[in-house]
């Protein structure tokens, strides 16, 4: 089962705890510290292979902060469960967690309230989002008198905003990412943050003497409640049903407008192009593993973004206690939900899908 902690101080004694006793069992360890703000740093832990290493499994956590949570559990569940069917061949590498702010803060973006996963720019930073400049003043922070108050507003607010633009102007404007309101949601600024400029380097650094690379990034919040997806990149060469019957896993999707959402500055799109343009690419399959909360139908994602604008606006805004109390729970829920239910088919979820991949991509024993 997940191992869950109750803060970010407790993942990390937690984390150091598992590496202790893989150090007592024989492996040998290699850790290191990233400070990104304050004392809040970014851990790296190398388990290297016993034998000539040619292939490096890694997986993040964190890229946004609160979804770290669930991302530990998974690493935690990985040490004990998953590392030991690897092959002698294998390197291992952990990133806990790649936003150390925001899990520290149950907040999705950093200390700078930027949404990393729109931070790895391919353009200069040079992408505009229309659709978000449509309604700015929607995702303004806001005083809130109390929680009916604050819901009677955001419903009539979405009522008219998609009764004006559409429904495709308001998920344009919600998840493309914007440089405009740096107090607003999927704030993705228009320079690399800290976490960023080290996680650049670091995947140049993983790309190389290797023959193989498999990369999991863990995230949490988008898809169907009870079914994990994994987001394959756009540049993944086998087909989503192909991929389905190689990993004997059901939900698989493919990066693009039909299957999940368009983006700049998705970190597994960087590692695939910073590959593609190495004079010898490695064989790489880097992909998402999102763990669904609230579910896929319209009024679940209205549900999602309500979360993250009263989060946002207490963030930024002295609210009234109850509400702060409020939005505090919305924000925890969608991205670390208490239901047993759902963490127990979470955990079983990973070890299907990371079991199934590792199998496929011949990292076992």
């Amino acid at each position: 089962m997940f191992i869950y902690a109750k803060n970010y101080e407790e993942s990390k004694t937690q984390l150091f705890t598992k590496i202790k006793g893989l150090k007592k069992k024989g492996y040998h360890i290699f850790t290191s510290k990233h400070v990104i703000v304050d004392d809040l740093a970014i851990d790296k832990v190398i388990i290297k292979a016993r034998r000539e290493t040619l292939s490096r499994l890694i997986l993040n956590i964190g890229l946004h902060g609160i979804e770290g949570y669930v991302g530990h559990s998974c690493i935690m569940t990985f040490i004990d469960e998953l590392l030991p069917t690897l092959n002698d061949n294998t390197e291992v590498i952990l990133y806990h967690p790649l936003n150390p702010y925001g899990m520290k803060n149950y907040r999705r973006t950093n200390e700078n309230n930027v949404d990393l996963n729109r931070n790895f720019s391919s353009n200069n930073f040079a992408s505009e989002n229309p659709g978000y400049d449509k309604i700015k003043n929607f995702f303004t922070p806001k005083r809130y008198k109390g929680k009916k108050s604050a819901n009677l507003s955001f419903y009539l607010s979405v009522a008219k905003l998609v009764t004006k633009y559409g429904t495709s102007t308001l998920k344009e404007a919600t998840l493309l990412g914007q440089k405009t309101l740096n107090t607003g949601v999927y704030f993705s600024s228009n320079e690399y943050q800290n976490s960023t400029r080290y996680i650049l380097k670091e995947i140049k650094e993983n790309l190389k003497d290797i023959k193989k690379v498999i990369w999991v990034d863990l995230h949490t919040g988008y898809g169907k409640r009870y079914q994990m997806s994994i987001v394959n990149s756009k540049y993944e060469k086998d087909s989503t049903r192909d991929f389905i019957t190689n990993i004997n896993y059901p939900l698989v999707l493919g990066l693009n407008g039909e299957d999940f959402y368009e983006i700049d500055g998705d970190m597994i799109e960087t590692i695939y192009s910073t590959n593609n343009k190495l004079s010898k690419p490695v064989d790489l399959f880097a992909t998402c593993f999102e763990f669904g909360t609230l579910g896929e139908p319209i009024l679940k994602s209205i549900e999602s973004l309500k979360a993250m604008i009263f989060e946002n606006s207490s963030h930024f805004i002295n609210q009234n206690p109850k509400f702060k109390s409020y939005s505090d729970k919305l924000i925890r829920e969608q991205f670390l939900p208490s239901e047993e239910k759902w963490r127990i088919k979470a955990y079983q979820d990973f070890k299907q899908a990371l079991s199934g991949i590792l199998k496929y991509k011949n990292l076992v024993k």
